[in-house]
């Protein structure tokens, strides 16, 4: 059995080093799109959304 260490925010349980994986896969994105413009605001809240479900869904 693997040792995830959880806690609970808000009523749920969040996988802490899930949650600092994709923090920082979201802040490279981000960065890489601010200096290359290859995205606009509402395509990034759309990639960084389905970032997050795919992750969720993997939970």
């Amino acid at each position: 059995m693997e040792n995830k260490k959880t806690e609970n925010i808000n009523g749920i349980d969040v996988d802490v080093e899930k949650a600092q994986k994709l923090i920082k896969r979201v802040i490279i994105k981000e960065k890489r799109n601010l200096s290359t413009k290859e995205f606009s605001n509402p395509e990034m809240i759309r990639r960084i959304k389905k970032m997050i479900e795919e992750d969720v869904e993997c939970y």
